[in-house]
């Protein structure tokens, strides 16, 4: 047994959709998923602990430890056609198997509680800061595709989604459920809230959640000013490297 699956209940949930989300590149997709569980106040309903995540524990505010584990929690939509599944976790397992292993571990319970639609939040990395961050997409039918155009999601046609953000999306395909991946532009370097704050816009408004994206958006703003301030200080070094080299030139 590699995979420690604690069940703390079973809900009944009307037409769910499944929203996952792990640590990744910029925490573009654990931040979303973070952000969702807390705003919608969703409970916690399972645990589970790969044998390949890192050897280590956390600590928390009270000085007691944890052991690094995924969750998954539900929210029952009173407004809508669609309960939530949310998942996330402290870590992605560190090999490849284990990766697997658990995409379709949580997939299976995802099916059994009657998932026919799974989304995930991951990072597309472009290796620069830009203002407003794209959203891309792919999915595992036409007829998805053509819905994430209504939204002005930027179409995949190559490459690959790395780790269980990209897995979960084809466990799903291959368990006969609708599979879609929300991808925000990031610059791969710092923690992005921009970028997950452009992927919530996408999401909220295709799967129509009425959630307060307010406190997202002022971290967002918040990490706009920290990469101005960064860009500033690589200006002066470069300028003052420049600096350095035309004096030693006028010199020799």
């Amino acid at each position: 047994m590699s995979v420690i699956t604690k069940i703390l209940k079973v809900p009944v949930l009307k037409n769910p959709v499944m929203i996952c989300g792990l640590p990744g590149s910029g925490h573009v997709a654990k931040l979303s998923l973070d952000y969702l569980i807390q705003e919608l106040k969703a409970e916690l309903f399972a645990h589970l602990v790969s044998f390949s995540f890192p050897p280590q524990v956390n600590i928390l505010s009270d000085g007691s430890v944890d052991i690094l584990k995924s969750s998954m929690y539900y929210w029952e939509n009173k407004d809508g056609e669609n309960d939530l599944i949310l998942y996330t976790g402290d870590a992605q397992p560190i090999t490849p198997e284990a990766e697997y292993e658990l995409s379709d571990k949580v997939t299976e319970i995802g099916k059994k509680i009657g998932v026919k639609t799974l989304f995930t939040l991951a990072a597309f990395i472009i290796g620069r800061f830009v203002d407003k961050p794209r959203v891309y997409g792919t999915a595992t039918d036409q007829m998805a595709l053509r819905e994430l155009e209504k939204y002005d999601v930027i179409l995949m046609n190559e490459g690959t989604i790395t780790g269980m953000n990209g897995l979960l999306v084809g466990f799903a395909k291959l368990k006969d459920m609708r599979g879609i991946c929300l991808l925000g532009e990031t610059s791969g370097y710092i923690l992005d809230p921009k970028s997950s704050y452009s992927v919530l816009q996408i999401l909220t408004k295709m799967l129509k959640l009425n959630v307060d994206l307010s406190n997202l958006e002022k971290r967002a703003k918040e990490t706009t000013a920290v990469i101005k301030g960064l860009q500033e200080l690589q200006r002066r070094s470069e300028a003052q490297q420049k600096g350095t080299k035309e004096d030693l030139g006028y010199i020799s």
